[in-house]
């Protein structure tokens, strides 16, 4: 009876592709002489399919550890080291392999990784590609094989993927009071790329506080992309501005740095002249002088929630209802910004 039933599925997928049943055959099994190019072919058509390749091809590829694969944009920088330490410790906590795959945020490569990484015996994924739209994520949900269990931990507009991730627009309301209880009344924004959804959290939480409070205004507001030079750049902007607000609050900790720089270098005391807030809580936040007040972002507990909720998808069709779980954040008060 199984053999009829593998047949027929063998069958399925020779229609599909053109090629023949011995051949598909070969392919899924790993066996015999093919050339990558079609081997891939019909491997994706059969996981499209919902074929799940046969159990002995992938344990080759297993160890007796659960494997979990990390896909992001990797870039320089303290925040994508912070983010990847956190999955490292949260994994050796529940004795977990991780790994780091980095890709750029093509439709086509990400489909293409996912299939790569679950045929070498990865149990499971996260994404953290902030870039993808929400049609590139439902053509990845489409795509993916059905026993590959994935979720996302950067926000969309329209969440496709289940979701964990920070709360950026509680984080940003958290430094508006702040400042409103250090005294200022007068304050200004460096917000993040608008066409990033978090970027967007983050300014909407630190306006809506103002609103709330009648003798509280944003006096000054910047564009800023998320880099330490558009930081510079909202310092520019800001020293050439008349009515100057007495707290800023920068959407990224990069930008906090480089508008602290270069206040410093043109004479401001920091906070005295101006009082300054950052977001993510870095680690040069905690040693630079004076040190930086900033949203803290725990990427452990981010980590820890995240594979709990992939191990309870193993094994089980991976079923996904746009679901965001936020984890809730809290800010470090530093010397940037108390009176």
């Amino acid at each position: 009876m199984l053999k009829e039933v593998m047949k027929v599925t063998l069958q399925k997928i020779s229609e599909e592709t053109g090629f023949s049943v011995s051949t598909v055959s070969r392919a899924i099994r790993g066996k015999g002489r093919i050339s990558p190019e079609n081997r891939e072919k019909i491997i994706e058509t059969a996981q499209k399919l919902g074929y799940f390749q046969p159990e002995p091809y992938r344990q080759r590829y297993q160890n007796k550890t659960t494997s979990v694969a990390l896909i992001t944009r990797f870039r320089t920088g303290e925040f994508y080291s912070s983010f990847f330490t956190g999955f490292l410790e949260a994994a050796e906590k529940k004795d977990l392999n991780i790994s780091l795959f980095s890709v750029q945020a093509s439709l086509k490569k990400v489909n293409n990784l996912i299939r790569e990484i679950r045929n070498l015996g990865y149990s499971s994924a996260v994404l953290f590609i902030p870039q993808l739209k929400e049609d590139q994520y439902r053509q990845i949900l489409k795509a993916k094989p059905k026993d590959f269990p994935i979720l996302s931990c950067s926000n969309i507009d329209n969440t496709v993927l289940d979701t964990i991730t920070f709360d950026a627009y509680q984080g940003a309301m958290l430094v508006s009071r702040h400042f409103h209880e250090q005294g200022f009344r007068k304050l200004g924004i460096i917000e993040g790329p608008y066409e990033m959804p978090e970027a967007r959290f983050r300014t909407n939480g630190f306006m809506d506080f103002i609103k709330q409070n009648n003798d509280t205004f944003c006096v000054w507001e910047c564009k800023g992309d998320y880099t330490l030079e558009s930081g510079i750049k909202a310092f520019q902007n800001y020293h050439q501005f008349e009515n100057k607000p007495e707290a800023i609050f920068a959407a990224n900790d990069a930008m906090a740095l480089g508008f602290i720089e270069s206040a410093r270098k043109a004479g401001y005391s920091i906070p005295d002249d101006i009082a300054i807030a950052g977001y993510d809580d870095l680690p040069f936040c905690e040693y630079h002088f004076p040190q930086i007040t900033s949203v803290h972002t725990d990427y452990q507990l981010l980590a820890e929630r995240t594979l709990d909720d992939l191990l309870s998808r193993l094994g089980n069709p991976d079923q996904h209802q746009g679901i965001v779980t936020l984890v809730p954040v809290s800010l470090k008060v530093r010397n940037s910004s108390a009176r």
